[in-house]
């Protein structure tokens, strides 16, 4: 409960500072490991991974690596912005939750990068005018979007979540528009929360 409650007041107190990096508080959300595991399958074999938005204890990071799969990570917190930074390094692909309200900025982004991609969003987000515009116009140039969905709202601070999840990715899946089955939805008993905490909880001066 201790840890809970130590969580849930860094939450506060980096969201406050988030202010001036986003439009939202609500774009720092951790994904929990359960929303990790069902994109791995897709991954392709020997592949190096960019976590563009992940600290060293990103549920993203963390579970890839336990696969076997080779991460590069960065986060704004160290002054690498996914709008403007890319790694030295080679990487065949980019995973990852970006902040939510500047979607727009995101997908140009990672179109621009012309990498394969699986970025977690709101399952909704094609559904504001500005994004289902700029699918159309991919789709006109033959770039399609594909989309994995969950079959359940997935918890990300154990409460009962108000949102669905979907992977958006470009050449990634199999098919495109694919479902997958997680045991439950990661809140009250299941609550686990992301180990991402970790790194919160560092840089607000908390350590148990």
């Amino acid at each position: 409960m201790k840890r809970i409650l130590l969580i849930q007041k860094a939450v506060i107190c980096l969201n406050n500072n988030l202010k001036g990096m986003y439009n939202s508080s609500n774009d720092e959300l951790y994904t929990p490991k359960i929303l990790v595991e069902p994109i791995i399958k897709y991954i392709p074999k020997g592949s190096t991974v960019w976590c563009p938005c992940d600290t060293k204890s990103s549920e993203f990071v963390l579970t890839l690596k336990e696969h076997n799969i080779k991460v590069i990570h960065s986060h704004i917190w160290e002054g690498k912005d996914f709008l403007t930074y890319e790694p030295d390094e080679h990487y065949d692909c980019i995973i990852t939750n970006p902040p939510f309200s500047i979607k727009l900025d995101i997908f140009k982004r990672l179109i621009s990068l012309q990498k394969p991609f699986a970025i977690l969003m709101n399952s909704t987000c094609e559904q504001y005018q500005v994004i289902g515009n700029y699918f159309y116009e991919l789709g006109e140039k033959g770039i399609r979007i594909q989309k994995l969905t969950p079959d359940k709202k997935v918890s990300f601070n154990g409460k009962t979540s108000s949102f669905n999840t979907a992977y958006y990715c470009c050449n990634f899946l199999p098919m495109d528009n694919m479902y997958c089955h997680l045991a439950h939805n990661n809140s009250g008993k299941h609550y686990v929360p992301s180990r991402m905490y970790k790194d919160v909880i560092s840089d607000t001066g908390n350590s148990n």
